[in-house]
């Protein structure tokens, strides 16, 4: 019977050091390890410097956050991650309080924790949900890119955030909200003024109309037993009478009030 056996079959030299130049340039023309960025807190000059100084086909992930808001401590965190999924993307975080209000309305943002990407040709802004998977898709569409790396949602870390923000509103009495929160109070007495000035327009000339439609066309009639009651009563009082009394202590104490500042003046003289 035939055997078979196999024995090591060892490289040459030289073929080893063509296989070693070969990894060398695959290496370096497709890197194992892209260095991942966190994102960069800028102010309102950083990211106007930032947003001339992007290069052609580069993009830029800017967040909009306020620090008062703890939906903007969660949305942080997915930021930090998506900054380490695209490193090829520039992240750069703009705080509520460090920039002017002409920053936030020249990139048409009105509520936080708002996400553009910018490249020099446009901006996006993201409006979906503020999961990870929704983001990332966000990305995709934007930038024609793929994550580096494939992360997935921690959702119980998740849901610890979202009970910690519901047990600092549960928990809470509506002064202590208000004291905490200023601009809430605002907004809600505005949506409130809002609201009435709307209801008022639209009901106001529906009142005026049976008002004018109405009204001439009532029937003074029933008020006619009313009007005979309240004449008698005014009958029974003497109106007049009680007027000239109150006339009189008006003038007796005009009176009296004025020879007591001349007694008082004459004992200044005195």
């Amino acid at each position: 019977s035939a055997t078979t056996s196999f024995r090591p079959v060892y490289s040459s030299p030289t073929c080893q050091r063509h296989f070693k130049s070969f990894l060398h340039d695959l290496n370096s023309q497709c890197p194992l390890f892209i260095p991942s960025s966190s994102p960069i807190q800028v102010d309102g000059e950083s990211l106007e410097r930032a947003m001339s100084s992007s290069q052609k086909n580069e993009y830029t992930a800017v967040l909009f956050y306020a620090s008062w808001c703890p939906f903007s401590s969660i949305f942080q965190s997915k930021f930090s991650t998506l900054s380490s999924m695209y490193p090829q993307v520039k992240h750069l975080m703009v705080e509520q309080t460090s920039v002017l209000p002409s920053v936030f309305s020249r990139y048409g943002i009105h509520s936080v924790p708002s996400l553009l990407i910018v490249d020099q040709k446009s901006r996006m802004r993201y409006h979906g949900q503020k999961d990870l998977q929704s983001l990332v898709n966000f990305y995709r569409k934007k930038t024609g890119l793929d994550p580096v790396v494939d992360m997935v949602e921690d959702t119980s870390c998740h849901s610890k955030s979202d009970q910690k923000v519901s047990q600092l509103w549960n928990g809470a009495s509506l002064k202590e909200k208000f004291l905490k929160e200023p601009y809430l109070l605002f907004s809600i007495l505005f949506v409130m003024s809002r609201g009435f000035q709307y209801l008022f327009s639209e009901i106001a000339p529906h009142i005026m109309a049976i008002w004018a439609a109405y009204v001439p066309h009532l029937n003074i009639g029933i008020f006619g037993d009313s009007r005979q009651i309240i004449g008698r009563v005014l009958h029974v009082i003497d109106v007049n009478g009680i007027w000239s009394k109150l006339k009189m202590c008006k003038t007796r104490n005009f009176h009296r009030g004025a020879r007591n500042a001349r007694v008082w003046a004459s004992s200044l003289t005195s």
